[in-house]
């Protein structure tokens, strides 16, 4: 596998794709739920926490659902489809974060396919193991929902 933020040293990137680099402090938004963007968000050094929003604004609490760190990339399911963003993305510690321009990000690896190919495997090994962890967090969730609720626990 390939390390993603190493695009960011890539001519060909870098001349197809606009993206900018950004400082954040710990507990700083980057990205908010249900927001509206394509941009994808390689971390260049820290640590963020992806958080979902649960329960009525009232009560509501933000688990955590993953951390990433240096090297690891957030953002991507937008680039694809288009649909609001599905978490919240905040620093844990100092961040520098390289915003990357995700419809141009998919017309590089239209024009590049031979480097395409490695950004798209690279996006897809990162999808299947978030998969398989949602997966096991979901089979969690549900053993101690039918334990808590079986006859015998009443």
């Amino acid at each position: 596998m390939i390390n993603l933020v190493l695009l960011l040293d890539d001519p060909d990137f870098t001349a197809t794709v606009q993206f900018e680099k950004i400082k954040y402090r710990p507990n700083e938004v980057i990205l908010k739920e249900n927001e509206i963007s394509q941009d994808v968000y390689f971390i260049l050094d820290g640590q963020v926490q992806i958080s979902t929003c649960i329960g009525e604004e009232i009560d509501k609490i933000l688990p955590g659902l993953a951390r990433l760190t240096k090297g690891d990339f957030f953002g991507e399911l937008a680039m694809f489809d288009g649909e609001p963003r599905s978490a919240e993305v905040t620093a844990l510690t100092e961040c520098d974060i390289a915003k990357v321009g995700g419809s141009q990000m998919l017309g590089f690896m239209e024009k590049y396919p031979e480097k395409g190919y490695f950004v798209l495997r690279e996006l897809f090994m990162n999808l299947v193991m978030r998969i398989r962890q949602n997966n096991l967090r979901t089979k969690t969730v549900l053993e101690l929902y039918l334990k808590e609720n079986s006859p015998a626990h009443k």
